[in-house]
């Protein structure tokens, strides 16, 4: 492959969806709604023809010339082989490779070096890349998963500011702001009955705030979840001197939290998902057309 080699590559999250186009060495890019496969098929469809149709503009180029380029899509939700199947067949690129996006963002943020990601955004996992491949821990939705997540902070905020208002915990400034906020806790139960991931991640920024302020259920809740993220870190095989990316809106957050030696492992990821994605579209060229 060279810098001409046209490609395009997709880092699909349930937020947002980034998209990246190499043609005539130039690399084009463009943001727009997120996409899950699992969750919304359709809305996941109609993001990504949004985000083909912006290419094509920017590029100057055809839509039926764009579907003849090398495509390489990291989707949020794309558990089983079926739904790409179903992908294909409602988008209309020749050569195309699909698959979950947590490899993307493996490989933007290593290379190829030997380590660890803990992606931790509005939902979250954990991977170890080695010379056996990547092994994944996590990354299960937020009705299964998702621990340390945006998502599961807001949620486990909530929760604990309506046993707060209860007397079944300590009550502080922060659950007392909740509870304010929101204006009560059947409004609380109201707002989680009908919220996504995404909303419940909205808060999130409440409780990183409040951890710097040292409320102790803020703090008790980053606890919690660097907790997780070192069980995750054992469980895959993570070796003291590895590296160890955190990537995510509220992955830094954690940093001061975790153990001593997983402190000085941390170093900064090589690139984005995006150029992740990018990379493994490379290399699905380099098969599809030697």
């Amino acid at each position: 492959m060279t810098d001409m080699t046209p490609l395009l590559a997709v880092d699909g999250g349930g937020t947002s969806c980034r998209f990246a186009l190499i043609w005539e060495g130039q690399r084009l890019e463009h943001e727009g709604p997120g996409a899950n496969l699992t969750s919304d098929f359709d809305g996941a469809v109609a993001a990504l023809w949004e985000g083909l149709e912006a290419l094509s503009a920017k590029a100057g180029v055809r839509l039926d010339v764009l579907a003849e380029v090398p495509t390489y899509l990291g989707l949020a939700g794309m558990i089983k082989p079926e739904l790409g199947s179903r992908l294909a067949d409602a988008i209309p690129l020749a050569r195309l490779r699909v698959q979950e996006d947590r490899p993307a963002a493996v490989v933007g943020a290593l290379g190829l070096r030997r380590g660890v990601v803990a992606g931790l955004g509005t939902g979250s996992f954990v991977a170890r890349q080695s010379a056996g491949g990547m092994a994944f821990v996590g990354g299960h939705g937020l009705v299964l998963g998702d621990d340390a997540s945006g998502a599961w902070m807001g949620r486990s905020l909530l929760r604990q500011s309506l046993r707060a208002s209860e007397g079944m915990c300590d009550a502080t400034e922060l659950t007392r702001e909740v509870i304010d906020t929101f204006g009560g806790a059947s409004e609380i139960i109201l707002y989680a009955q009908a919220a996504r991931p995404v909303d419940f991640a909205r808060l999130a920024p409440m409780v990183v705030a409040a951890a710097e302020a040292e409320d102790a259920v803020a703090v008790a809740l980053l606890q919690d979840g660097a907790a997780y993220i070192e069980r995750a870190l054992l469980v895959l095989g993570w070796r003291a001197g590895e590296a160890f990316c955190l990537l995510g809106g509220v992955a830094n957050a954690y940093a001061g939290y975790l153990g001593v030696e997983i402190q000085a492992s941390l170093v900064e990821p090589e690139g984005r998902a995006l150029d992740g994605a990018l990379v493994l579209a490379e290399r699905f060229a380099a098969e599809v057309t030697a």
